[in-house]
């Protein structure tokens, strides 16, 4: 299986990749914008792999993403890239609302794009993952109670509510275009 995988020198993301890597026979293609988050070093043990590559991108330029998509011919596409940290969405929310939002939103639309020209066996096969928080679902203070996938959506911050956007773009993509995801 070929794997694109947004944010995948980010600290979650390069965990992934690695094992992935390092324990199956699938391929990564890593498209990372690398920002602060992003650290190439993380991915030193498998960057010679013959089953890895990386592409340096951002998910908010549409025409750059699409070229990486189509021309890397993913299987699944798990989407991890996100502008991360509350203290830093109240500090700049616009970036939070740009790359979490519209990110999402060119990846959606460029991955619906994308499975329509697949054949009938790959579309079958095909699946978009967004990795989101908990952070959505607000703050749990100090109640023993855990978050649950039934919890409703009650973000806090600029960050969770760029978040909570994107799982809502997800969601509505699945419904309304048949995308086959996971959040």
């Amino acid at each position: 299986m070929k794997i694109f995988v947004t944010g995948g020198a980010g600290f979650i993301g390069s965990a992934f990749v690695r094992y992935v890597i390092n324990n199956t026979s699938d391929s990564i293609v890593n498209f990372d914008k690398l920002t602060y988050a992003g650290n190439l070093t993380s991915l030193e043990e498998v960057e010679h792999s013959s089953q890895y590559s990386f592409i340096h991108g951002d998910i908010c330029n549409e025409a750059q993403l699409e070229s990486a998509i189509f021309s890397s011919k993913p299987d699944r596409i798990i989407h991890l890239a996100a502008e991360t940290h509350v203290d830093r969405s109240i500090e700049n929310p616009q970036s939070f609302i740009q790359n979490n939002i519209f990110g999402t939103y060119s990846l959606l639309n460029i991955s619906y794009k994308y499975l329509q020209s697949l054949s009938k066996s790959k579309k079958k096969n095909f699946l978009f993952h967004h990795v989101s928080t908990d952070e959505v679902f607000g703050d749990l203070g100090h109640s023993d109670n855990m978050f649950t996938e039934t919890t409703p959506y009650q973000p806090s911050s600029p960050y969770s509510a760029s978040k909570a956007s994107s799982d809502h773009l997800v969601s509505a993509w699945n419904r309304t275009f048949k995308l086959p995801t996971i959040i």
